[in-house]
């Protein structure tokens, strides 16, 4: 079962030695690692290889962590670039009927890997971590109309959230930019 407890929570009881924080932490973000790696190019045992780097990294930088809501984005861009350097590593350790010139580059093996159900996932986490960074408004108002399974109408997300029923597509749309930007500063 997912942790309940924020990223915030999670870094700061890792930071006092919590066992559980950890092992949350990388239950929680496990699938995002292995699936970036696979996406990469990388076969199951690489992508090992670098799920273990990539928290080996992590936990050599977990005191000295300033923003907890952009770690689903520091893991995936610590993976993207450990998984080429491993790609990388690869290339020069094979010796095949290539020659250096029809060798496709790791970003070539990077989108002809590319599994849309991976990718799907780091974009959802991604999602997440940008809706915690909104306002509480914003994010009720987004988990209303996007998330929530019974489909409210206009009306009611107005008299739940107390905004005129007239306000709530203008008001959708000033959160869908400030999520927008948030997405972009992450890189999507």
């Amino acid at each position: 079962m997912p942790s309940p407890h924020s990223d915030r929570e999670l870094i700061a009881a890792c930071s006092t030695g919590e066992a559980w924080a950890w092992d949350a932490l990388v239950d929680r973000y496990k699938r995002l690692i292995y699936s970036v790696a696979l996406r990469a190019g990388l076969g199951h045992e690489d992508a090992a290889d670098v799920f273990q780097t990539v928290f080996t990294l992590l936990l050599d930088k977990m005191r000295g962590i300033r923003d907890p809501q952009a770690l689903g984005a520091w893991l995936i861009t610590t993976t993207k670039r450990q998984s080429w350097r491993l790609l990388k590593k690869r290339q020069r350790e094979t010796t095949d009927e290539w020659d250096a010139a029809s060798r496709p580059s790791v970003a070539e093996q990077w989108l002809h890997n590319a599994h849309p159900d991976e990718s799907c996932w780091a974009d959802q986490t991604l999602v997440r971590d940008a809706l915690a960074q909104l306002g509480e408004r914003c994010r009720r108002l987004l988990w209303l109309l996007y998330y929530d399974r019974s489909e409210p109408s206009y009306e009611q997300i107005g008299r739940q959230l107390e905004i005129p029923l007239g306000s709530v597509g203008p008001t959708r749309a000033r959160c869908l930019q400030k999520m927008r930007k948030l997405l972009q500063a992450m890189g999507i």
